[in-house]
């Protein structure tokens, strides 16, 4: 296929985009820098807010893929910064889908990205499916609107497909760059209880599991992509000092410290669920992580 992606020069498209062309598909990678393309690799400049996009990057594409947006727990969220994260998703698909219908291109599929954040900060044994309500705090509301959005490409589109994703674990970036040098010095990394759930999915199994979406023409719809297990954060803690040979020095974080420092973003890091991946699983992906 040929695809188009918005938000693949960060974390993710860096491992995504040559998985893809290693597997046989061509890629336009829409970019706000001058890149110099590569085999299977073209870069194609847009500006957002100036509603400015190069149109040969439509041409002959029948996927996209969207994975914009400004980093949620960042920075403190102040009424601007709340407003950039939610301008930051919803826009650039709002300008994309009139972009598109402009130029009279039809695609076979949109794999649009979400968060399990859909289901709000909470801990319970209850396991969240696709058909479990929306939360009601800032990200819950924040992937609501991120989801809806993207629903709206069924007018140019044959199938959507929306991808609640855990906590993205790879070597290169991400919440494991930020956590593995703690556990490196035999610091728990766990904050509060460290009974909150901490749903994951690893790089290796999300790009796979675009490259199947791309690959299977019946799957339609929203899907959890996670791993298979449910583990709290104090056992992701302990795995992460023992793939180092740590023992765990220093208690974990009190909560009351993480809200003192986090303000109103210390419920996304102290609060955690159960994320089934059922959904995902049958349609044949088989998780490896």
């Amino acid at each position: 296929m040929k695809i188009l992606i918005a938000g693949g020069t960060g974390f993710i498209g860096k491992s995504l985009i040559p998985f893809l062309v290693k597997n046989g598909h061509e890629v336009n990678v829409l970019t706000r820098r001058n890149m110099n393309d590569v085999e299977n690799i073209h870069y194609f400049r847009w500006d957002v807010d100036k509603r400015l996009i190069e149109p040969k990057a439509f041409d002959g594409v029948n996927a996209l893929i969207n994975m914009t947006g400004a980093n949620i727990g960042e920075k403190r969220w102040t009424i601007d910064r709340k407003n950039e994260i939610l301008n930051s998703r919803v826009k650039p698909l709002d300008f994309l889908l009139k972009a598109i219908s402009e130029y009279g291109n039809r695609i076979d599929v949109l794999i649009s990205s979400s968060a399990v954040g859909y289901y709000g900060a909470v801990t319970t044994n209850h396991i969240f499916t696709e058909e479990d309500y929306n939360g009601t705090d800032f990200p819950a509301y924040v992937c609501r609107l991120w989801e809806d959005e993207a629903l709206k490409f069924r007018e140019i589109a044959d199938r959507v497909v929306i991808l609640r994703k855990g906590l993205v674990i790879g070597k290169d970036g991400g919440v494991y760059q930020k956590l593995a040098p703690l556990a490196k010095l035999g610091l728990s990394v766990a904050l509060g209880s460290g009974k909150q759930y901490f749903p994951l999915v690893y790089m290796n199994d999300l790009i796979r599991a675009y490259n199947y979406i791309l690959e299977h023409h019946e799957i339609d719809g929203v899907f959890n992509i996670v791993g298979n297990q449910n583990m709290t954060m104090n056992e992701f803690s302990q795995k992460l000092l023992d793939s180092f040979g740590k023992r765990k020095l220093l208690p974990n974080i009190p909560a009351f410290i993480i809200k003192m420092l986090f303000m109103e973003r210390a419920e996304m890091l102290l609060q955690g669920s159960k994320i089934s991946n059922e959904k995902f699983r049958s349609t044949g992906f088989e998780f490896m992580y």
